[in-house]
């Protein structure tokens, strides 16, 4: 067993914050994620505080920021450490924000599909494909057959 470890990452946009994960995601080491997000949105609201409130993007830039977990070194998933990335990614969706996962493994991305979490969560081949523009999301409109 591999405890988690989880390492911030510089990549050059203001908007985007990059962890890459590496080991095992699960009930003992759920917690060093939960407190490395955690710092992330600390440091996001220490950023806007500084600037009176209001995000630290341009004036006009629509863009959502974005969280980035870089997967290419966790080699394992629970149940409670997908509830937890499900939880992060609703936290994220409540202020506006958008968490991406990248360079998932095949055996994470089958445990995605089968839970059906593949639908819910935004996933990237890579953190470079991650570091893209986000486009918002569509909005819905009833049955477009009726």
């Amino acid at each position: 067993m591999t405890r988690l470890q989880v390492r911030p990452v510089r990549h050059g946009q203001g908007d985007v914050d990059v962890l890459a994960l590496a080991g095992e995601l699960d009930l003992d080491s759920e917690d060093v994620l939960a407190a490395a997000v955690a710092e992330v949105l600390r440091a996001r609201q220490d950023g806007r505080l500084r600037n009176g409130g209001l995000p630290s993007q341009q004036d006009g830039d629509t863009r959502r920021s974005r969280l980035v977990l870089d997967c290419a070194g966790l080699t394992f998933c629970d149940s409670r450490g997908l509830g937890l990335l499900l939880t992060i990614r609703q936290t994220l969706q409540d202020r506006g924000d958008v968490l991406v996962l990248a360079d998932v493994s095949p055996q994470l991305l089958r445990t995605l599909e089968l839970t059906g979490a593949d639908q819910v969560l935004t996933l990237a081949d890579g953190v470079g494909d991650a570091l893209l523009p986000v486009a918002p999301p569509e909005p819905r409109t009833g049955d477009a057959s009726a």
